[in-house]
């Protein structure tokens, strides 16, 4: 057979037909699919060109079928990420091309294209059509945003910007509302831009405004987010961060111009000069224990100043009642740092928001807000101890924060230490009295996340809790597992889908050998979600 036109003979036999396969499905309390595990690989369907897109697509329909969802809507593929001798392919749910919301399934596939497993959620049911002009959203759709956030922050109108206005499909379920039934309807997905409170971080809100009813909110949230390189120094200027125009933008007229890019001198700032550095870490991270080979393509931004796309950052801002602002965060596609607030293991976790909003989108709130909030502190720590800087030790090697102004905030191996649960529901569990309520969500975000965090620092370097034992699987296997694992979440996942994703990484990763993982390893990592109590998908076979 020549090599590029159609898919390698599989190496285990069987049918091609994934809904006739022997497999595992794990559905969630509320009965919905998340996941399915087949026996043995299921081979591409014979003919199938050999690119991962097209093997991934020759199984959709069957995918569709075994998550319940094959009247509603086509599958597309969105990205493919290299895995080991394989690939995770990303695909999106679209009804008559209109995206739905968070609704995405990832197939792994072995290097002969076949299917190991599939991760995912998609909407069960649509009612409803989009009004004629969807593409040009009425202007009362922003009115209707803006007002439902300024009444649930009691803050003017004016106080809030309208920067994005796109037709999505709305399903609630996929939106991470608990116990929420899985249909989806026409709807407006409105970003609002908030300047954030007093020495807080400027934030971002998503509504959903019904497009049949567009002075109707369907749901909304707070969603702030906390190797070329261009790094800006704003010299401890005050922004405005309640502008239209984002004024902590690197190499923009709206913002400040670069102060050092790719292969130019130090720029004897200290804040200017980190930075530099560790943007530089943090790709080389990614590029050296991740198949990501260049964290600049996936986040990187192109301002049009001349030094191409890149990894961009403004340090030592200033907000109005704060200097030097005592923060740091990720803006859609650049960073902005207060004075010291410039240490490694930051820009790894800050950096990374940008990495899981372009890859699965975690929602931020409730679970999946935690789990996003855990991937950027144990990516952003696996940046720290890579780099090996001057304030890593044997004692500092999970703390975040450790060397910034701002002190450690956070303790990976000891959660409690910082109030923080190590326990899915264990002491320190932050339950939000108000979903809707964007301090508690900021709260449970922050605080949940521990859970995932422990998980993390066990799987790596192993430990005892809740009487189980883990014998870690070094830091290699661990950030491979970790970066296949971000490719199979999706935007809704829970602790439950967590701890399955895990373990189906584990084994992903044994199929495509991935840094000599073992299933032994895999074990290792089913221990790990055990001793911090994460709670399992009901299995059928």
């Amino acid at each position: 057979m020549s090599s590029g036109v159609t898919a390698q003979p599989p190496t285990t036999p069987g049918t091609s037909d994934l809904g006739a396969a022997p497999k595992e499905v794990f559905k969630d309390p509320q009965g919905m699919v998340t996941q399915v595990v087949p026996k043995d690989p299921v081979p591409a369907p014979a003919g199938t060109p050999s690119d991962a897109t097209a093997q991934a697509q020759a199984q959709s329909d069957k995918v569709k079928q075994v998550f319940e969802a094959a009247p509603v809507g086509n599958l597309i593929v969105d990205q493919v990420f290299p895995v080991g001798d394989g690939s995770t392919v990303r695909m999106r749910q679209e009804i008559d091309s209109i995206p739905v919301f968070g609704a995405s399934v990832a197939q792994s596939l072995a290097a002969d294209g076949s299917l190991i497993s599939v991760t995912g959620a998609l909407t069960q049911k649509s009612q409803g059509t989009f009004p004629e002009g969807a593409g040009t959203p009425p202007a009362e759709v922003s009115k209707t945003a803006l007002q439902a956030i300024a009444d649930q922050t009691q803050q003017p109108v004016d106080h809030y910007a309208v920067t994005e206005v796109k037709a999505n499909w709305y399903d609630p379920k996929l939106a991470a509302v608990e116990d929420a039934a899985s249909v989806a309807v026409p709807a407006f997905k409105v970003a609002v831009k908030d300047p954030g409170e007093k020495g807080g971080r400027p934030g971002e809100w998503v509504v959903f405004v019904d497009a049949g009813n567009t002075g109707k909110v369907l749901d909304s949230w707070g969603e702030t987010k906390q190797l070329n390189r261009v790094v800006c120094d704003a010299a401890r200027a005050v922004v405005d961060l309640d502008s239209q125009q984002d004024p902590t933008e690197c190499g923009t007229s709206n913002g400040f111009p670069a102060t050092r890019a790719e292969g130019q001198s130090p720029a004897s700032i200290t804040d200017v000069d980190n930075i530099y550095d560790y943007f530089g870490a943090t790709e080389k991270f990614y590029q050296g224990y991740t198949p990501l080979k260049n964290l600049t393509d996936l986040i990187g931004a192109d301002t049009g100043d001349g030094n191409g796309k890149a990894l961009r950052g403004t340090v030592r801002i200033c907000s109005p009642d704060q200097c030097p602002y005592a923060n740091a965060f990720w803006n859609n596609d650049h960073m902005a740092y207060g004075e010291g607030v410039t240490t490694d293991d930051i820009t790894g976790h800050e950096l990374t928001h940008g990495v899981t909003q372009h890859v699965n989108g975690l929602v931020y709130r409730n679970d999946s807000g935690a789990i996003n909030e855990s991937m950027s502190d144990v990516f952003g720590q696996f940046v720290f101890i890579t780099n090996a800087g001057p304030y890593y030790n044997a004692g500092t090697r999970w703390q975040l924060g450790n060397g910034s102004v701002l002190g450690v905030i956070r303790d990976m191996k000891d959660p409690k230490s910082h109030k923080q649960p190590d326990s899915y529901q264990g002491q320190y569990w932050y339950s939000a009295t108000n979903p809707n309520d964007p301090r508690q969500q900021s709260a449970l975000v922050h605080t949940n996340s521990g859970v995932g965090n422990k998980a993390a620092q066990l799987i790596t370097d192993g430990g005892s809790l809740n009487g189980q034992t883990v014998a870690g699987i070094g830091l290699e296997k661990a950030a491979q597992l970790y970066w296949t694992t971000q490719t199979l979440l999706t935007g809704n996942a829970t602790y439950r889908t967590l701890g399955t994703a895990l373990a189906t990484a584990c084994k992903t990763n044994v199929q495509n050998n991935v840094a000599g993982t073992t299933a032994d390893d895999c074990a290792q990592v089913v221990n790990a979600t055990k001793a911090v109590q994460m709670p399992s998908l009901d299995r059928t076979t």
